[in-house]
C-alpha cells in the first residue's frame, strides 16, 4: 500500500516447517551476580536480543540459551523475528513474566514494515497484515487482517542460490526510504488479485487459481520494488530459476522477501520431487546452492516445559 488511503506497506506471507528455531532455555536462581550463559548456533545475535531483553526485565540468576537449530541468516526467509521472539518468550517463560507477542515484538523492534513474521510466529499458516497507519508517530505492529490454514498436499520447494544476500537491518530501512511510492493502479491491482483470487482459491483448495494470482503478485511486487533491488527480482540467477520453475509446471513461484531464496508452489509429493530435482540441477549448473521442500506450518510457535528434581 502506498499510502494514499492512510496506510503503507502490507505483507502477505506464509510459514513453513523447515527451516526453523528450536532454541533451548534454561534459568537458575543464584545468589551471585547475574550471568547470561549462550551456547550452540547464532551466538552474537541471540547474546544481544537476551540482553536487550535482560535491560529491562532482568533475571536474578544464571540465564543459560543454546540454539540448537536456526534459519539461515539474510537470505529472505524471516530470521531475524524468529530468533528474536524466540528469545523473548523464553525469557518471558522463565521469568514468569506476562508479556505479549505483541509487547515482545516492539521491545525487539520487529514488525517495523512487515507483520508477517510476528504473526506466523504467533498462528502460522498463510497470513496478510493491513501495513502501517501513517499517521502514527510511533511504531506500531501492522494488524493481521486473515490467517487461513494451508492445504496438507499444498507443498513448497525452496532454492537458495550462491548469490549476495538481500537487504536486512539498517540496508532493508534505507531500501524503503528510498524506494519510490507504488502507482495507485498497481496497488488496485495487486490488492484485488489478494482480494477476489488468492484468498477464495485457499478458501476452496484450489491452488491453480492459488498460484497464478501469486506468481501474478509477485511479479507486480517485484517490479514496484525494481528501483532499489536492481531488476523485478534480487538478481538474475533468481529470475532465471523462476521462470524454469514454472516452465517445469510450478502451481506458482517468486522470491521470499529481499531474496535471493525463491520458491515454488507445488501439489503432492511426485510433483514437489520433480520441482526439488530441477531446481538442484539448475544451481548445480549454476554456481551451487542448497534446495529443500517443506509443507506449511499451520501451528505456529510452541514450547516445552521440562523441570528437575534435585
Amino acid at each position: 500500500m502506498n499510502g494514499g488511503l492512510g496506510r503503507l506497506y502490507g505483507s502477505i506471507g506464509v510459514a513453513i516447517e523447515h527451516p526453523n528455531v528450536v532454541l533451548e532455555a534454561e534459568f537458575q536462581h543464584a545468589d551471585g551476580a547475574d550471568e547470561l550463559v549462550v551456547d550452540g548456533l547464532e551466538q552474537e545475535r541471540i547474546t544481544t536480543y537476551a540482553k536487550h531483553f535482560l535491560e529491562r526485565y532482568p533475571l536474578p540468576g544464571r540465564v543459560h540459551l543454546n540454539l540448537r537449530s536456526n534459519i539461515p541468516a539474510n537470505v529472505g526467509l524471516g530470521s531475524g523475528t524468529q530468533l528474536a521472539l524466540a528469545v523473548g518468550t523464553a525469557l518471558t517463560q522463565l521469568g514468569g513474566l506476562a508479556l505479549s507477542v505483541t509487547e515482545l515484538s516492539l521491545m525487539m523492534k520487529r514488525g517495523v514494515h512487515s507483520g508477517i513474521g510476528i504473526a506466523t510466529f504467533q498462528h502460522g499458516g498463510f497470513v496478510v497484515d493491513g501495513g502501517h497507519p501513517i499517521s502514527n508517530s510511533h511504531q506500531t505492529i501492522p494488524p493481521m487482517l486473515f490467517r487461513h490454514s494451508v492445504p496438507e498436499d499444498w507443498l513448497f520447494v525452496v532454492a537458495v542460490p550462491k548469490a549476495s544476500p538481500g537487504f536486512s537491518g539498517e540496508s532493508e530501512q534505507l531500501a524503503f526510504q528510498t524506494l519510490p511510492p507504488a502507482l495507485s493502479p498497481l496497488v488496485g491491482r495487486i490488492c484485488r488479485l489478494l482480494v477476489m483470487k488468492m484468498l477464495p482459491a485457499l478458501v476452496e483448495n484450489d491452488i491453480a487459481q492459488f498460484g497464478q494470482a501469486l506468481t501474478q503478485v509477485q511479479q507486480l511486487i517485484g517490479d514496484s520494488f525494481a528501483a532499489v533491488q536492481g531488476g523485478r527480482y534480487a538478481n538474475t540467477l533468481s529470475g532465471q530459476l523462476i521462470a524454469h520453475l514454472l516452465e517445469q509446471g510450478a502451481q506458482g513461484a517468486g522470491q521470499s522477501s529481499w531474496g535471493p531464496t525463491v520458491y515454488a508452489l507445488a501439489r503432492g509429493e511426485r510433483q514437489t520431487q520433480l520441482l526439488e530435482s530441477e531446481a538442484q540441477e539448475f544451481l548445480e549448473a549454476h554456481g551451487g546452492g542448497d534446495v529443500f521442500h517443506t509443507r506449511a506450518d499451520n501451528r505456529g510457535a510452541s514450547s516445552q516445559t521440562t523441570a528437575e528434581c534435585k
